[in-house]
């Protein structure tokens, strides 16, 4: 393994050229909606490469919203040598709201267009556009329109935006439009920038870019860091800094269970609450509310990992028995294992075979250093299937991820889950895409097999993905040495429909 901390092995990138990189790359749907993938994926473009892959990898990342990463790329004076990498960075630059030193880029990128690709060509020209018009002069932004239509530019949004600008007036844009960061920055000279729009249209590039900009108006800020936790796109702590940046009355966090005026900061008053309120119980009722919130928002596990630091302050036991499910998610999510243990302790008065004791099971496939015999607490769940409280492509998921971690499936659990039909549902990739899999795994060609399992999973990961394809996938993950990756993905599969209380 890699020395760097990493978690992935030497020389990740061997045996992969830049033509086949870029193939593997074209056929995924970026970002991952899947906080396990999106883990693996931004280590993998993270890892260093050379030749041809570092523009590959600078394009993956910005694709991907990645924007964190991407900046740490070009922090390193030499990937700006070509004038393709200089284009990319002027493009980030700006995208991140430092538009001093992108302007000065594009114009170094521009005079070199013959040299870059026809789409970034274009892209160099509207910006060149954006950067005098922001300087003052308007009518750039109509010759920038002319020329990028010469350049074969054919994005109606962005010649419109363009127009625009020139007109000082609002922008007609089409119902279908995606808003890169370029919209974005053209956009925001229209002023005419609507926090729900960027939300509902923003690209996973302008929504990481807005997470890194605390110039952006501050609801546009939240609903893009709301919209990419959706999208798992930035991290937990990223989506916690975007929230604590954010200003309350005192009145707001005192009263914080009462809704505010403005929904759109209603997470980010919730948790900034939490994260000053110093007594236990009302701390814990802060948290499910947050919680609620957030499962009715669609980023549920996101802000289990942002709460779970402060979960931990939650004193197990006592009058705060009811937070005992909760307090297991946040452990779990966050890899807290011996909290985990302690709240199903409390739950259970203490002894075995208490009504949480199937929390214990979902443990063990996740934890990498569990020190305690594998499938201990298998039992537990056996006795649940028997008694129909495991849906059946539940049953089909956990026998697979048993059966590839190789545990020691319960007979009476295998017995449950052959009775019923095996379900046809979840993504399967195109023929061949899983013995490529398992070839690529054989050969120990790391980013290959990283790439391909994506493909074979599919954008939601281990949760969407057909049970076929994600046996296969973990496999071939512990084969390369990235068991913490494929324990991750088996868990993924499970934790959404693994059974929970009815006061949970």
């Amino acid at each position: 393994m890699a020395s760097d901390g990493s978690g992935l092995p030497l020389e990740v990138w061997g045996g992969l050229d830049a033509a086949k990189a870029a193939e593997l790359m074209a056929g995924l749907e970026l970002p991952p909606r899947s906080m396990a993938l999106t883990t693996l994926w931004r280590r993998l473009v993270s890892a260093p490469a050379s030749g041809q892959l570092e523009a590959l990898r600078a394009e993956a990342l910005y694709r991907s919203g990645l924007m964190q990463e991407l900046g740490e790329l070009f922090s390193r004076a030499d990937q700006l040598a070509s004038p393709m990498m200089k284009a990319l960075a002027a493009r980030y630059e700006i995208a991140v709201g430092q538009r001093d030193a992108g302007c000065s880029k594009v114009r170094e990128a521009a005079a070199k267009k013959k040299e870059l690709t026809k789409q970034l060509a274009g892209e160099m020209l509207v910006l060149a556009g954006y950067c005098a018009s922001a300087g003052g002069d308007r009518s750039a932004a109509s010759l920038a329109e002319e020329l990028a239509r010469e350049e074969g530019v054919k994005d109606r949004a962005m010649l419109e935006l363009l127009r625009a600008v020139a007109a000082k007036r609002a922008p007609k844009l089409p119902q279908d439009a995606r808003l890169t960061p370029t919209h974005f920055r053209l956009l925001e000279l229209t002023g005419a920038v609507d926090p729900l729009l960027v939300a509902e249209r923003g690209t996973a590039a302008l929504l990481g870019a807005l997470v890194l900009d605390p110039a952006v108006d501050n609801q546009v800020r939240v609903a893009a860091a709301e919209a990419a936790a959706r999208e798992t796109i930035i991290t937990p702590e990223a989506l916690a800094e975007v929230y604590r940046a954010q200003t309350f009355q005192p009145d707001e966090l005192a009263n914080p269970l009462v809704p505010g005026a403005n929904p759109l900061l209603r997470r980010a008053q919730l948790f900034v609450a939490a994260e000053r309120e110093r007594h236990p119980t009302r701390r814990a009722q802060i948290l499910r509310a947050l919680l609620d919130e957030a499962r009715q928002a669609g980023f549920y596990v996101y802000v289990l990992s942002l709460a779970a630091p402060l979960a931990e302050s939650i004193p197990k036991g006592g009058e705060l028995g009811w937070f005992a499910e909760t307090g297991i998610e946040t452990a779990l999510v966050s890899g807290n294992h011996a909290d985990v243990r302690a709240w199903v302790a409390v739950a259970g008065g203490g002894r075995r075979g208490g009504r949480f004791d199937h929390w214990l099971a979902l443990s063990d496939i996740l934890d990498t250093a569990w020190r305690g015999p594998r499938g201990a607490y298998l039992p537990a769940v056996e006795m649940m299937a028997v008694q129909g409280q495991f849906s059946e492509l539940l049953l089909h998921r956990l026998a697979t991820v048993l059966d590839a971690l190789d545990y020691q499936v319960p007979m009476e659990l295998w017995r449950v889950a052959s009775s019923t039909p095996q379900p046809n549902d979840g993504h399967l990739p195109e023929t061949g895409v899983l013995t490529e899999l398992q070839l690529a795994s054989e050969q120990r060609e790391s980013a290959r097999t990283i790439l391909l399992a994506m493909k074979a999973l599919g954008p939601r990961g281990g949760e969407g993905a057909h049970i076929i394809a994600l046996g296969d996938v973990i496999r071939a993950l512990k084969r390369v040495g990235l068991e913490a990756d494929a324990r991750r993905i088996g868990f993924e599969a499970l934790f959404g429909g693994w059974p929970r209380s009815a006061i949970h």
